[in-house]
């Protein structure tokens, strides 16, 4: 019921002062795993990622997050679950794989922070990861306008467009040698490249 509710007065919000627009809707898979992989330039990404997706999505976001009493209610009522960052969080994990075994769609933002700038930063091994140990498909999306609306270190909100491309997924595939052959780090950073590169696409401009 929450996070119906939250989705609703978002859309609104977002269609009505930031000009919201969704391209690519149709690419969405409408079942099975999938792991959602965005750019991210600005604290609204998560609550955009979350209202452009017709499915139910779950987040992870950094733990420090949790420590605030509202929020964390809000949060977690909307899905979000907590993660630490620059460690190897084994409860995080367990919660990804649960998600996914179950079929569910889990919004990872692989860069591992805020950018700053137009250059997306090489992916974090742990979508990739995640994608050939479940099989879930990685969906690329693109998110414009939300470093302009709302900036790193601002925290009150400015007038602009908001966007989301959603890109075609993208899928692992199991590592030469077959016999259940394990991927190796060359195989995590070929996969997450070859999605990175498909969101730097989706961001590029129109020709």
């Amino acid at each position: 019921m929450v996070y119906r509710l939250s989705k609703l007065i978002v859309l609104a919000v977002l269609r009505w002062g930031f000009g919201f627009r969704v391209d690519g809707r149709d690419r969405e898979p409408r079942s099975g795993p999938v792991i959602v992989v965005s750019n991210h330039r600005s604290d609204l990404d998560p609550i955009v990622v979350g209202a452009a997706l017709r499915r139910r999505v779950t987040f992870m976001a950094k733990h420090e997050l949790f420590r605030v009493p509202g929020l964390r209610w809000w949060i977690t009522a909307c899905g979000a679950f907590p993660v630490r960052r620059g460690a190897a969080d084994r409860q995080a994990l367990r919660t990804a794989l649960r998600i996914l075994a179950a079929g569910g769609v889990l919004v990872m933002f692989p860069e591992g922070t805020r950018g700053t700038g137009t250059e997306l930063r090489p992916a974090e091994p742990g979508a990739a990861s995640l994608a050939f140990r479940t099989g879930a498909a990685l969906l690329p999306v693109a998110v414009t306008g939300t470093d302009v609306v709302l900036p790193r270190g601002s925290h009150r909100p400015r007038r602009s467009t908001i966007r989301v491309r959603i890109g075609e997924p993208v899928h692992a595939v199991p590592p030469a040698g077959g016999n259940g052959a394990k991927p190796g780090r060359d195989d995590i950073e070929a996969l997450g490249r070859r999605y990175m590169a498909e969101i730097a696409r989706l961001l590029a401009p129109p020709p």
